[in-house]
C-alpha cells in the first residue's frame, strides 16, 4: 500500500515549448525569467568553493579549466542551441544559463579540484509489469535551495524528435523526463567513478535519450556517447528496462537479477571500482534496500512505487529527504507508466510525501 498521506500539495508550473530549439529555449527563457534568475542566484549562494572564495569567480574557472561545449557541438547542438535560447527569452548572459546545466559537473569540478567525493543522491526503479505498463520512477536529490524553483516542462514535437515531457529546475533543459515515443530515463551520481573536464554534460545526454524512438537506439546512444561525469542512466520502454553505469572510463551495462525490476542509488551495480572503506557507501545501500524489499517481489503499481520514493525506512538514510543543505533535499520525485500509444506520469514539486504527486499525459506515445 502507498505511504502516502495528509499530503499538502503543491503546485508544478508546467511550461509549454514548441519550435526549433533556439525558439523554444526562448519560449522556456521568458516564461521563467525572474525564477531563473532567482535560481541561478540561490545556487551560487549555496555552493561551496574549495578553499572558500567568491562564487563568480569560481564558476568562471569552472567554464574556463573545462571543455563541455565541443562535445555538446558534436552529439546535442539543437539542445545548446536551446539553451541560448533560454538566455536570449530570459535576457541573462549566455555563459551563466550554460553554466546552470553544468550540475553534477560542478560537483565533479569541485571534487577534482580539492581531491573530494561528489555527493550521493538520488534514487530510481524502473518495473515491466508483464501484464501493464512498464514503470519508471525517481526522487531527484539537490539541495533545498532548489525548492520553489521546479517547473515541468512540456517540450513539443520537433520533425523526427518526439514530444517529452521534463522535470526540471528554472533555467535547466532536464533533470529526469519521459517522451511520447515511450522513453523514460532516470538519472543517479556515482561518485565512486571517474569523471572527466571534456565530454558530454548529464543534462545534455538525459535531453539527448529523450530524443530518441526507441528502447533499442537509446542504449545505442548512452553507450556511443562520450561522458564527462559519472552517472548512471535507468532507460525503460514499453519495451523493457535497461540500465547502465556511464563515467569517463566508459560505461557498462547493469543486469539486474530480475531483468523487469532494476532498482539504483549511487554506487556501482556493475562498473569495476576500487575498494573503499567499510561504511562508505552506506547511505546509498541502506536506499537500495528499502527500494528492493518494497518492490522486489509482488504488485507494483502506482500506490506502490508512490509508498517506495515516499519511503523513511530508515531515518538517518530515507529515500525521501526533507532535510536542509546542498544535499539533503528531495526537489521533485516523477513516476511514469509507459504503454504503447500512452504515456502517463505523476510528479512533485518536493518531497512528494509532503507536496504529494500531479498528474500528466502525453499522447501518441509510439506513435
Amino acid at each position: 500500500m502507498s505511504d502516502v498521506t495528509s499530503i499538502t500539495q503543491r503546485p508544478l508550473r508546467l511550461i509549454e515549448a514548441a519550435g526549433a530549439p533556439r525558439e523554444r529555449g526562448r519560449a522556456i527563457g521568458r516564461a521563467l525569467r525572474g525564477e531563473i534568475a532567482a535560481h541561478i542566484r540561490d545556487w551560487r549562494a549555496s555552493m561551496i568553493v574549495p578553499g572558500g572564495g567568491d562564487p563568480t569567480a569560481y564558476v568562471a574557472d569552472l567554464l574556463a579549466e573545462t571543455d563541455f561545449e565541443r562535445a555538446i557541438r558534436r552529439w546535442a547542438p539543437g539542445l545548446l542551441e536551446e539553451v541560448e535560447g533560454m538566455a536570449e527569452g530570459a535576457g541573462l548572459p549566455a555563459d551563466e544559463v550554460f553554466a546552470l546545466q553544468l550540475l553534477d559537473e560542478e560537483w565533479a569540478y569541485r571534487a577534482r579540484r580539492a581531491a573530494g567525493r561528489a555527493p550521493s543522491k538520488c534514487s530510481s526503479l524502473a518495473i515491466a509489469a508483464p501484464d501493464g505498463p512498464t514503470w519508471i520512477g525517481q526522487n531527484m536529490d539537490l539541495g533545498d535551495y532548489t525548492d520553489g524553483h521546479q517547473a515541468m516542462l512540456r517540450i513539443g514535437a520537433d520533425g523526427e524528435r518526439p514530444a517529452a515531457l521534463v522535470f526540471t529546475t528554472a533555467g535547466m533543459i532536464g533533470l529526469m523526463g519521459v517522451n511520447a515515443a515511450g522513453v523514460g530515463v532516470c538519472v543517479n551520481a556515482l561518485p565512486q567513478l571517474p569523471s572527466a573536464p571534456q565530454g558530454v554534460p548529464v543534462a545534455f545526454v538525459l535531453r539527448r535519450l529523450l530524443e530518441t524512438r526507441s528502447l533499442g537506439e537509446a542504449a545505442e546512444l548512452v553507450v556511443a556517447l562520450p561522458h564527462a561525469t559519472n552517472q548512471h542512466y535507468l532507460i525503460a520502454s514499453p519495451d523493457g528496462v535497461r540500465s547502465f553505469e556511464a563515467s569517463a572510463a566508459g560505461v557498462v551495462e547493469y543486469r539486474a537479477p530480475d531483468p523487469r525490476r532494476v532498482f539504483h542509488t549511487n554506487h556501482p551495480l556493475a562498473a569495476p571500482v576500487k575498494p573503499e572503506a567499510p561504511g562508505a557507501w552506506e547511505n546509498s545501500e541502506v536506499r537500495l534496500a528499502s527500494l528492493t524489499s518494497r518492490l522486489a517481489a509482488g504488485a507494483a503499481g502506482l500506490g506502490e512505487i508512490q509508498g517506495a520514493l515516499c519511503a523513511r525506512d530508515d531515518p538517518r538514510h530515507p529515500v525521501c529527504r526533507s532535510g536542509a543543505g546542498l544535499y539533503g533535499f528531495t526537489t521533485g520525485s516523477m513516476i511514469s507508466a509507459l504503454e504503447p500509444g500512452r504515456v502517463a506520469s505523476w510528479a512533485s514539486a518536493g518531497p512528494p510525501d509532503a507536496r504529494g504527486y500531479h498528474a500528466f499525459e502525453l499522447s501518441g506515445a509510439g506513435g
